[in-house]
């Protein structure tokens, strides 16, 4: 599996996301009110094509190298990338747009979920496969959800510190999901 993900992971993913943060406070704000309402579109959709693209491509290579693709994987990972697609693309501007405020909401909110069942059908399908528990893998994932809806009920809105959340330990996740899966490929040589 070629390692050009790290530099992403840990670098170019993080930076863009704390460079749109920059000086805002994040409970009470969130991303798309900072990219659409205050002079930083260009920042938001660079942020958003680099991250959607980022975790699309990431994740399909991952499925690939674990040779556990499946028509529900390429399914929710599709519906995943799209979803980004339109939350970065779509405008938030409940007052002057408002249906597509709500559909830029929901898109926005979809496309982790679909990336997250992607994710979890593929630990679930690669345990069968390998006949190895990925119980840590599993663990990880539950606990950012858990985490994740902690900080959406504590907050009350979807804030900015969620947002940062959310893409740090996915970035997270995936690299630590490619040193598994270069572990198991590895171990059955």
């Amino acid at each position: 599996m070629r390692k050009s993900y790290d530099f992403f992971s840990f670098f170019v993913i993080p930076a863009l996301t704390l460079l749109l943060a920059a000086g805002h406070e994040l409970t009470e704000t969130n991303f798309s009110v900072i990219g659409n309402r205050e002079g930083r579109r260009g920042l938001f959709l660079l942020w958003g094509a680099a991250s959607g693209n980022y975790f699309y491509l990431y994740t399909k290579e991952l499925l690939e190298f674990g040779d556990c693709e499946d028509g529900l994987l390429e399914a929710c990972l599709s519906v995943s990338f799209v979803l980004f697609l339109c939350g970065v693309g779509l405008p938030y501007l409940p007052q002057k747009a408002p249906f597509l405020s709500k559909l830029h909401v929901w898109a926005s909110f979809g496309g982790p979920v679909f990336l997250f069942l992607c994710l979890y059908r593929f630990l679930r399908l690669l345990e069968e496969k390998e006949g190895i528990c990925l119980r840590m893998a599993k663990l990880f994932q539950l606990g950012t959800a858990g985490i994740s809806a902690f900080l959406y009920l504590k907050i009350g809105i979807v804030s900015g510190l969620l947002e940062l959340f959310v893409t740090f330990s996915t970035c997270m996740y995936l690299a630590g999901l490619q040193y598994k899966l270069e572990k198991i490929h590895l171990s059955n040589r």
